[in-house]
């Protein structure tokens, strides 16, 4: 399955059982590891683990390989897929690590939290390019933060 496809996948999955602020992270030409990131949080330690079993077992039975699961803590799973890493974390430790600020410069698709859909790499690229554009315009001053 293509990466693109599999990621929307997982996220779809992750959906399923009702994980919260699901992205997915284009990192193709960023990193040597995954093309893409799959990124959720879930409330409660057996919450987290609960996404990430059943995000686990739903790509094995379509047929989809994982090659390490991170299960030493509930606090933070993940779950690599080659060409997806799958990140599943309780909300004071998606805070501290922060992947969306790290992967910043990641095509970032949202996913609808009604319906489960993340957004079109093309619409995500066409407005990760109006950012890009509004922050170099001239006059404006980027922040040192980034």
């Amino acid at each position: 399955m293509k990466s693109i496809y599999l990621a929307r996948r997982l996220a779809r999955m992750a959906w399923a059982k009702k994980a919260e602020d699901i992205v997915l992270l284009d990192v193709r030409g960023l990193s040597d590891v995954s093309d893409f990131l799959v990124i959720c949080t879930g409330s409660v330690g057996l919450h987290v683990r609960a996404i990430t079993d059943f995000v686990v077992d739903q790509a094995r039975e379509l047929g989809e390989r994982v090659y390490i699961t991170e299960k030493d803590s509930d606090e933070w799973m993940i779950a690599d897929f080659v060409t997806v890493a799958f990140h599943c974390f309780q909300p004071a430790k998606r805070e501290y690590y922060d992947l969306e600020r790290l992967w910043r410069d990641g095509i970032r698709m949202p996913v609808d939290e009604e319906t489960g859909t993340a957004m079109s790499l093309k619409d995500a690229q066409d407005q990760a390019e109006a950012r890009r554009k509004t922050a170099d315009a001239p006059g404006k001053k980027r922040s040192a933060q980034g």
